[in-house]
C-alpha cells in the first residue's frame, strides 16, 4: 500500500525586497516631512530675528545716546565734544522717536552747552524751536548724511576774558531730493569746571567754505 506523505501548510510571505522597499519608502516620507518642518521652523525664526533686529536698529542709536552717562564719561577734548554733538544732531533730525525720547535726547544735547548758552535758551524754548526746525527740515525731505569735525591738531585755542576757549569747525553733508550739499559751522567752546562746553556757533560764510 502506497504511503502518502502528509501535506504541509506552507505560509506565504512577502518577498523581502518588497518589504524593505516599503520600509525605506515610509522612512523617506517621514524624513522628508521632518526636513520640511525644520526648514519652515528655521525661516519663521529667521523672520522673527530679522524683525527684532530691525526694530532694535530703529531705536538703538537714540537709546545709546540717551543712556550715555555724561557725568562720568564726558568727552575729553573740544573735537570729541563736537563729534558727540554732531552724532546727537544727526539722530534727532533724521530719526522718528517718541516725545519722551526726544526730550531725553535734547537733555543730553544741552549737557554739552555752556551755562551762558543755556541761560539764553530755556528747555521749553529750545524744544519748540528745534521741533519747528526739524519739521521744516523734513518737509523738503532733507537729511544729515554725515558730518566731520576738524582734527584736534587743527583746533585753535585762545584765552578770552580769562576763559580758555577753543575754536572748532564742523562740516555737515546733507541730502535733499537727490541733491547733496555741504555746509560749515564754526563753534566756540569754553572750559567750565574742567569740561569743554559749547558757548556759541554760527554758519561759516567765508569764500573758502563750499556750499
Amino acid at each position: 500500500m502506497e504511503r502518502r506523505m502528509p501535506k504541509r501548510h506552507i505560509q506565504q510571505t512577502k518577498p523581502p525586497a518588497k518589504k524593505m522597499a516599503k520600509n525605506i519608502s515610509s522612512f523617506a516620507f517621514f524624513a522628508g516631512l521632518l526636513v520640511i518642518v525644520a526648514i519652515a521652523f528655521f525661516y519663521v525664526q529667521k523672520d522673527k530675528t530679522e524683525d527684532a533686529v530691525t526694530s532694535s536698529n530703529n531705536v538703538s542709536e537714540a537709546e545709546r545716546l540717551i543712556s550715555k552717562d555724561l557725568e562720568v564719561g564726558y568727552p575729553d577734548t573740544p573735537a570729541e565734544v563736537m563729534k558727540l554733538f554732531g552724532r546727537i544732531n544727526q539722530c534727532i533730525y533724521n530719526s522718528n522717536m517718541s516725545d519722551k525720547q526726544f526730550d531725553e535726547l535734547l537733555t543730553q544735547m544741552r549737557l554739552l552747552y555752556s551755562n551762558s548758552l543755556l541761560s539764553q535758551n530755556s528747555f521749553e524754548e529750545h524744544r519748540e524751536d528745534l521741533k519747528a526746525e526739524i519739521k521744516a527740515f523734513r518737509e523738503v525731505k532733507r537729511r544729515i548724511v554725515n558730518y566731520t569735525v576738524e582734527k584736534s591738531s587743527s583746533v585753535q585755542y585762545k584765552t578770552i576774558e580769562n576763559q580758555d576757549c577753543a575754536f572748532v569747525q564742523m562740516a555737515y553733508f546733507m541730502s535733499e531730493k537727490g541733491n547733496y550739499t555741504k555746509s560749515f559751522q564754526d563753534y566756540i567752546l569754553v572750559k567750565e569746571n574742567g569740561k569743554w562746553k559749547i558757548l556759541s556757533f554760527k554758519k561759516n560764510v567765508s569764500p573758502n567754505a563750499q556750499e
